[in-house]
């Protein structure tokens, strides 16, 4: 892969470097002349093809270890194409859970903006990110923690764009910057600058372009930022087929989730078409048997849409 490039050249180069820290001259040998090896230099140079060989092994390791989420991602790395891995209904067959943030990852909103264009259909096709109002040359911030996937320009679509995969399963692209200041392989911290907004691209006014993904699909970045507040919703991110549906179902009427959360802090949850107990309690970090102590019902209550639950 393409990838392998680069380290795969580090280690070659390392290798000469031991070769001769290890009192091992590399002598010059002109163009007519033959290097002769005496069986103490071939025994040399087969343990030294064995040390790379296994050194070799142990860097194709290392480098998968470089790669956020790897198997999320069927070991996939590619600096050039947003939409991979391939994407199937398999993939999310059943609810995966993902933890956003743990004690070394944190969340920094991009940038602070009115949102001009929101997550679902617009006039003829989907929109998949979150457009949030900007002046062009602001500093637009790495969200979460994690590695740039991509970052290129797009002529006709995201113009300068940046796509990140975070160590917590999700990957985040961000669009029509007037400036990239990161490169592919570049290991990010949240809250690092990574570009300036703009103009570039399919884009009418200067904005950020925003989007989650997972596999890469686009999910609602509802789901994952509370855009009014700047935080997140949850701390952790359950993801389903229903958050993919638009790829299958050209029919299919998208429903955002509805979240409000009280000045004392209370968070309550309005109920959509196939939302269940079990993946609330996910969506919003607390257990089934909470969510209906605090609606009193239980697990055979019937729940229908539009119903308000109060989760924490």
């Amino acid at each position: 892969m393409i990838y392998k490039a680069k380290y795969i050249s580090i280690f070659l180069f390392a290798l000469l470097a031991n070769l001769h820290a290890g009192g091992q001259e590399l002598a010059m040998i002109g163009p007519d002349e033959e290097l002769i090896l005496t069986g103490e230099d071939e025994d040399l140079v087969d343990a030294e093809r064995g040390a790379s060989d296994t050194a070799m092994e142990e860097l194709d390791f290392h480098l998968f270890n470089l790669i956020p989420c790897a198997d999320l991602y069927d070991d996939v790395w590619d600096s050039m194409n947003v939409d991979v891995p391939e994407f199937s209904r398999n993939d999310v067959a059943e609810c995966i859970v993902l933890p956003l943030t743990d004690h070394d990852c944190g969340y920094v909103h991009p940038i602070h903006g009115r949102i001009t264009s929101d997550f679902g259909w617009r006039r003829y096709r989907w929109h998949k990110g979150i457009d949030i109002d900007l002046t062009t040359g602001d500093s637009v911030f790495a969200a979460f923690d994690g590695v740039v996937r991509i970052s290129k320009y797009n002529y006709g679509g995201f113009g300068n764009y940046v796509v990140i995969r975070h160590y917590n399963g999700v990957e985040t692209l961000y669009g029509h910057l007037s400036k990239r200041l990161v490169e592919p392989n570049t290991v990010v911290r949240a809250g690092d600058l990574i570009g300036l907004g703009g103009n570039t691209g399919r884009s009418t006014g200067s904005h950020l372009h925003f989007e989650v993904r997972f596999r890469g699909q686009a999910i609602d970045p509802n789901r994952v930022v509370n855009f009014e507040e700047g935080v997140l919703v949850s701390d952790t991110l359950d993801i389903d087929l229903e958050d993919f549906a638009y790829l299958f179902d050209r029919g299919w009427t998208y429903t955002p989730v509805k979240t409000e959360t009280t000045s004392d802090g209370k968070i309550y949850h309005t109920m959509r078409s196939g939302d269940t107990l079990w993946a609330l309690s996910r969506r919003y970090n607390t257990t089934v048997a909470q969510i209906c102590r605090l609606n009193g019902i239980s697990t055979r209550t019937t729940l229908r849409v539009g119903r308000v639950l109060r989760v924490r």
